[in-house]
């Protein structure tokens, strides 16, 4: 985990440093001047890169023995891809925003790709709070741990369900905000009453 410069390019700055691979950039935090971006490699790796930052820049985890949206999780994509290549994914009744770029995914070959290329390739938060602000989202969602504050800066406001103590919450948000659900198809919710 490391804080960098906004302007920068999170991929650009360490494409040079061998075996340490940008995982995550998680967007502006702080006061906006910076942003912040995971990086997944072997330990010894990641520690050699962060001697060349100042003291404490760089904070590794000793909570994770996995680099996740890294090229190290390759046996993870050769796992599933004869599981991924058995399913039927179809198309989205609901646009789907990409966490690894700035795309609505309208097809199901686009979700099995997603699937398909999680497991290694980094992903962006600001790519996809981006695709939701250009589909004029009234309302985000967050399920799980809130990540660094990452999310403060989207465009819409956004609540951060924790645990299912706060479901009720979340509810309580969309009547709160004025969210208008659009109305439900019969002939859909029919096969899942």
């Amino acid at each position: 985990m490391l804080r960098i410069p906004f302007e920068t390019d999170p991929a650009a700055f360490v494409a040079d440093v061998a075996d340490v691979h940008l995982s995550a950039d998680l967007g502006r935090v702080g006061a906006g001047s910076e942003r912040m971006v995971l990086l997944g490699g072997y330990r010894e790796a990641l520690e050699g890169f962060g001697a060349t930052l100042p003291p404490g820049a760089l904070h590794v985890s000793d909570d994770h023995g996995a680099a996740f949206h890294s090229p190290l999780q390759r046996h993870v994509t050769e796992f599933i891809e004869p599981t991924l290549e058995s399913m039927t994914f179809r198309d989205p009744r609901v646009p789907v925003h990409s966490c690894m770029e700035r795309k609505t995914l309208t097809t199901g070959e686009e979700i099995r790709d997603l699937f398909r290329r999680n497991p290694t390739d980094p992903v962006s938060v600001p790519h996809m709070v981006g695709g939701l602000e250009d589909a004029d989202t009234e309302l985000g969602l967050v399920l799980g741990p809130a990540a660094f504050g990452t999310f403060q800066n989207a465009g819409f406001p956004v609540v951060h369900v924790e645990s299912p103590d706060h479901v009720f919450e979340a509810m309580t948000a969309v009547y709160d905000f004025g969210i208008e659900l659009p109305p439900v198809d019969d002939a859909v919710m029919g096969s899942h009453r």
